[in-house]
């Protein structure tokens, strides 16, 4: 018989969040983007779920999420968990990142399955843009699902043949689908300006 959890992350993370506020705090892009130590594109290539544990409350399923990187945003200097760097062919900048493993909680292993809502979603082979952080000593999405984004090629019907689209939805920071190019070049001016994004997220997420 498949045994089913539901997680409920605000009471998971209540002892992590002052005053037992819901740990997901709502972002807008420029608040994700400042508060991401690493912003990529990529190729999800494998996903395995594990026992692990979570900010000292005790076991959960966490999943580890590997990426082959394809597109740097921005990179933070020195060693993080999760991160491999290399001489990739035709990479703009040697020694950067090619790989990255970031982390979320929920998964299945074996009959067993837990969900998380605020988790983000990943399947093997989708091609994504993710917006991370350090958390629980790993990587993880900044924003819980909100830092998770699909990359789609433009239909040919459109007339952009060759363009790729980053899918916007109403409760994320990129509410409307819009070309890559695009937003990446929204993301570079909210970095070079150096703005304050209004505090730190204390729940660290």
């Amino acid at each position: 018989m498949k045994q089913y959890l539901l997680l409920f992350l605000p009471v998971l993370c209540v002892t992590a969040c002052p005053e037992g506020r819901a740990a997901v705090v709502e972002l807008d892009l420029e608040k994700l983007t400042l508060r991401s130590s690493h912003i990529f594109c990529g190729e999800v290539v494998a996903i395995q779920s594990r026992w692990g544990d979570f900010l000292g409350l005790g076991r959960a399923m966490i999943t580890d999420v590997r990426i082959k990187v394809s597109e740097t945003w921005r990179d933070s200097p020195g060693k993080r968990p999760g991160l491999i760097r290399g001489s990739r062919t035709g990479a703009k900048t040697p020694g950067g990142i090619t790989e990255i493993t970031i982390q979320y909680l929920g998964g299945r292993i074996g009959e067993r399955w837990q969900k998380c809502a605020d988790s983000p979603h990943f399947l093997r082979g989708e091609k994504v843009l993710v917006f991370a952080r350090e958390f629980n000593g790993a990587l993880w999405s900044t924003g819980w699902f909100q830092g998770k984004y699909r990359l789609e090629s433009s239909p040919p019907a459109t007339g952009n043949t060759g363009k790729v689209l980053v899918m916007g939805a109403r409760h994320l920071p990129v509410r409307k689908t819009m070309e890559l190019q695009a937003l990446r070049r929204k993301v570079r001016e909210i970095l070079q300006g150096k703005r304050n994004p209004g505090g730190e997220d204390r729940s660290g997420k």
